[in-house]
């Protein structure tokens, strides 16, 4: 256990010992009783991780002849080819 105080500008020092044993570096802090708790905030970047498909194309050769396939379906369906 770990004795630590607040200091006059309201800042709490977290020793290192307990640092180093978690990744987080943004916390929600809540008051409950007589305890301080910290809730961890995952970045932006993690709650969005994996939200959209993985890359279709490769290369910018790709996205042309994908891009030229669609048109002439396109075009193919509405009847102008």
């Amino acid at each position: 256990m770990e004795v630590v105080e607040i200091d006059g500008s309201g800042r709490l020092y977290i020793p290192a010992s307990i640092r180093r044993r978690v990744p987080w570096r943004r916390f929600r802090i809540e008051g409950e009783g007589d305890r301080l708790i910290l809730i961890p905030l995952k970045p932006a970047v993690d709650r969005y991780y994996g939200i959209a498909a993985p890359a279709r194309f490769t290369s910018p050769e790709e996205i042309d002849d994908a891009a030229k396939a669609e048109t002439e379906k396109l075009l193919r369906r509405e009847g102008l080819r």
